[in-house]
This record gives C-alpha cells, structure tokens and sequence, in this order.
C-alpha cells in the first residue's frame, strides 16, 4: 500500500549551473519525492537523491510547494523567466497528483509570472492540465515530453510496472497536438535499454509510432545509467526475469554481478552509443521527424546568446553522435548561453574569442549568423 507523507520543504526551485542541453531548462522542479511508477531503472534510486528506501510505496509531499515557489519567483531579484522542468526525480503527475494538485498549483504559478514550462511524465493525467500548459506556450513556451521506452506491452510492464501502457502514452501526444496549438510535444525515447529495446526493429517502431502520433520530435539517449542502488535494483530485476541478460550487461558495462555491490561504469561502452545513436539518426532522417526539441527563445539580452548557443548545441550533438569532434562546439553553446550581456555587445568589441571555448572557427560561426547591423537596430529598439 502506498503511504503520503506530507512534509513542508525550505526550498522547491533549483538553478542550473549550465542550461540543459535537451529539455532547455535553466530550472528544476519536483512536486514530490519517490515515484509510485516504480520503474526499475529510475536514476533517482541512486543514493546521491536521498530519496525514500521504498521508494515507489513511499511517496513525500511537499505540501508548501506553491507557496515556496511563488515566493521564490517573487522575491528574487537576480532570477529571469526561463525554462522550468517539472520532473526529473520523478513524475510530476504520478498517482499523487490526483489527490494533492501540487503540479498544477505550481504551474498557476509559472503562468502568473510567464515562466515558460516543459514537463516529463509517463501519464495520462498530463492531459487534465493543458488548459494551463495552453496557456503557458501561447505567452513564452510549453513542452510535453512522454517518456516511452518501448512500444511492446510486455517489456514495459517489466521496465516501469506501474506506469501507463505505451499506447496510452502515444495517445497523450495525440490528444495534446489536437487539442492545443501552443504546446510542443514529443517522446522522451529515453533510455534506450540494452538488449530489451534496442533491436533495430523495435527502434524503427518506436520512431514510426511516435511518427504517427503527431509528435513534434522524439529525443533519445541510448544505454542505461547504472550507479549503486539503482543498479543493484534494476541487476536484481533483470536477474529474475531476464538471467539471460546479465552476463552481456556484465560486459557492456564492465564488472562482475554482486547482488549486494555495484561497481561497473556508470555509462555502457562507448561503442555501444555510437552504434545505437547512428541508427536513430538515420531513422530520424528516414521519417523526417526531428531529434531536437525547438528552444524557448527570451526577448530580451538573452535572444541572440540563446538563438547561436541553440544551433551550436544542436550541431555539437549531431557531431557527438557521429563520432566527430564536438566537444568546443557543446561547451561554447553553454558558456554563450550563461553570458550576463548580449551577444552582439561581445561582438561589437570583437572579443568573442575571450568566452571559453570560442576559437576562430566557432567566432566565423558566430559572426556568420549575427547580422550585427539588423542585430543592432532591433536591440537598440528593445532597449
């Protein structure tokens, strides 16, 4: 039986160092702590999230999460709207939900103080909300992203036992792309896990269905995270229904089975990206359905930092999966996304090459896409 714990929390929104280089986020939010989904391979079982031991059947419910937003938002001085992720440690519209609306009241919020949102979820309860996420696109920006790592019923009910079925879940794109206008959804094809769902027909049926229904884009990341609690949990499923398997994750990922101990790479071996990566990539091409999702772009000193990083990022990640050098690419995108000024400002005093990372080639990029004189008329108007 799952048991609510209603808790009051001193915090409720974290600032990232770097924007994230998928979703977009400069912010995170979790309604709740532990996930009744009970997904076998949930990296928020790692010891690092403190999350609860049981973490499915134990559900913490940050009962002043509203108020401790709205205040946060409120009272900051230094803080812009940007991209909140709702999700991550765990799914924002799990059972609880229902019961205590703390998603919904903290997108009342973002709306109110035009904060754009993007959300992670597995579930069919998103849909109750669209009239909010609706909202919230048409005056900055709204994502959906349904996590769906496989379509085959069976493999799912394995991986995440207590989620919606996969076609429940392509059904929630369908419905957001027929309901709204102003909501950018799409499938979260992640993770991609080894020897489950990574045959290249179940990768092209999963790029075809998300295809069919109407998604925006489908992001994927290939192999497993593996680190202490939530591989010692998801080697210990595994084990049980698929013993097959072990032996091959032992040598993907470099250790020895302990029931007890896990000490292998947190990441499969890079061969096996590349591999997979390249074939998403040409799926992708084949059904012409973006592997991007289209950025929040902010009107103020931010929009031509945010537009450039956006096209850096999204060619470093391409190169990253071809295996080409895409390293100057990535960091520069981030370092031009974190700038306290305009873009065009730097360029005026011909001194992009003093943000990390820019050398002459990524500085050619830049200048290549900033009309500085059209640039600078609309900034000047802006100011």
């Amino acid at each position: 039986m799952v048991k609510y714990i209603e808790k009051e929390f001193k915090s409720i929104l974290n600032k990232l160092k770097f924007i994230d280089s998928w979703y977009w986020c400069r912010y995170t939010l979790n309604t709740y702590n532990g996930c009744q989904f009970g997904c076998i391979y949930c990296d928020s079982r790692s010891a690092k999230y403190h999350m609860p031991t049981d973490f499915e059947n134990t559900i913490i419910v940050k009962k002043n999460a509203k108020e401790l937003l709205d205040k946060r938002i409120t009272k900051a001085r230094k803080l812009l709207p940007d991209v909140v992720a709702i999700s991550g440690a765990n799914d924002p519209y799990q059972p609880a939900e229902t019961k205590y609306l703390n998603t919904r009241q903290c997108l009342e919020v973002l709306a109110k103080n035009k904060y754009p949102v993007g959300i992670g979820t597995k579930s069919k309860l998103v849909i109750r909300d669209l009239d909010l996420l609706e909202k919230i696109g048409k005056v900055s920006w709204s994502s959906v992203s349904v996590t769906i790592t496989t379509a085959n019923p069976e493999i799912a009910e394995f991986l995440e036992p207590r989620a919606p079925t996969p076609q429940e879940r392509f059904d929630v794109i369908k419905k957001i792309k027929k309901q709204t206008k102003h909501i950018q959804a799409g499938v979260s094809f992640i993770p991609i896990v080894p020897y489950l769902c990574d045959s290249d027909e179940h990768l092209e049926v999963m790029v075809k269905k998300t295809k069919e229904s109407g998604a925006d884009f489908i992001l994927f990341g290939s192999g497993v995270t593996m680190r202490d609690l939530q591989a010692n949990w998801f080697l210990k499923h595994l084990k049980e229904r698929y013993p097959e398997l072990i032996e091959k994750y032992e040598e993907l990922y470099d250790f020895k089975y302990n029931p007890v101990s896990y000490d292998g790479k947190y990441n499969p071996k890079e061969h096996y990206h590349k591999k997979i990566n390249k074939k998403m990539l040409s799926l992708c091409e084949k059904y012409k359905l973006p592997y991007r999702m289209k950025r929040f772009i902010p009107n103020d000193y931010r929009r031509m930092n945010y537009i450039i990083a956006e096209k850096l990022l999204n060619e470093s990640f391409r190169l990253q999966i071809l295996g080409k050098a895409w390293s100057k690419k990535h960091w520069a995108g981030m370092n031009i996304q974190n700038l306290k000024e305009s873009l065009l400002a730097v360029a005026k005093r011909n001194e992009l090459q003093k943000i990390r990372n820019v050398n002459d080639k990524i500085e050619a990029f830049i200048r290549e896409n900033l009309d500085l004189d059209k640039d600078a008329t609309g900034l000047l108007r802006f100011l």
